[in-house]
């Protein structure tokens, strides 16, 4: 149960650690691929309202979601620890 536990923790510390990576980072996705710098949204070019709106709502939607499953991983872990004081 211990070593699923931990491969679990590494294995959601390392998915969110490129999501937020990629997330705060989103306008290098242009500068490694130009081709997409061509169009327009809400009158502002792609390039520069895209990356705007992944760093604000793209990365507070994702923290959500990554305090949601941290929190219930933390709630494994108090169970699991629990059974552990019990014994």
């Amino acid at each position: 149960m211990k070593e699923k536990l931990y491969k679990k923790e590494l294995s959601l510390t390392v998915i969110f650690v490129i999501v937020l990576l990629i997330f705060g980072h989103f306008a290098q996705v242009f500068k490694l691929f130009p081709g997409l710098q061509h169009g327009h949204l809400w009158g502002f070019p792609v390039h520069y309202i895209v990356p705007i709106l992944m760093g604000w709502f793209g990365l507070l939607i994702v923290t959500i979601i990554m305090a949601v499953l941290l929190n219930n991983f933390d709630d494994e872990m108090d169970e699991y620890t629990g059974s552990l004081e019990d014994k």
